[in-house]
């Protein structure tokens, strides 16, 4: 009986180590926090000033410095020019190239292919998903060289979704990241 119940133990406690050990495919919202987000934007502004250059921001719909007066309400209001967004931040400090998260009824995930560019730069896939049906997608190109010619970058891209206009932005400051999504609140 021992000896049964022990070949049974055996492959069982196998089974239970590969699974446990297995790699989750289902990719985890990111958790941050409101300080580390104002601590990043008053660095950018404190550096914008320091160094007196440029700063580069061509596909930025608004002007730049209102990105960078950003101010933070709550975990999912902020102030830019006066309007009021929610908003969800995708990465800060240093970025994660892949992820998923939820921001108003949609999973947006990115990720990074396996190819990248000849100066070590990455192609980021972001995806917009209702329910599950892709409904919007958009390219963002982090080629770090580009990003440290400047003391703050700001990227942004604007996508129309059935529902709503969602703005993706991508900000840069010596070797610092700030990624979040808006969407103009409307209450």
């Amino acid at each position: 009986m021992k000896r049964g119940f022990f070949v049974f133990l055996i492959p069982l406690m196998v089974l239970v180590s590969l699974c446990i050990n297995q790699p989750s495919t289902k990719l985890a919202s990111p958790t941050i926090s409101i300080s580390d987000v104002v601590s990043f934007l008053t660095e950018a502004k404190e550096n914008l000033n320091k160094c007196n250059t440029t700063l580069k921001s061509p596909l930025s719909p608004q002007s730049d410095p209102a990105y960078l007066n950003i101010t933070i309400l709550n975990e999912t209001i902020l102030k830019v020019n006066g309007e009021l967004y929610e908003y969800i931040v995708l990465g800060v400090q240093s970025v994660n190239f892949s992820g998923e998260t939820s921001f108003k009824g949609y999973r947006i995930t990115w990720s990074t292919p396996k190819n990248l560019t000849t100066t070590g730069g990455q192609r980021i896939d972001f995806k917009i998903y209702r329910e599950s049906s892709l409904i919007g997608s958009l390219v963002y190109w982090y080629i770090p060289f580009q990003l440290d010619s400047y003391c703050v970058t700001i990227h942004t891209k604007s996508l129309k979704l059935p529902d709503e206009e969602i703005t993706f932005v991508f900000m840069h400051t010596g070797e610092k990241d700030l990624w979040m999504v808006m969407a103009k609140n409307k209450y």
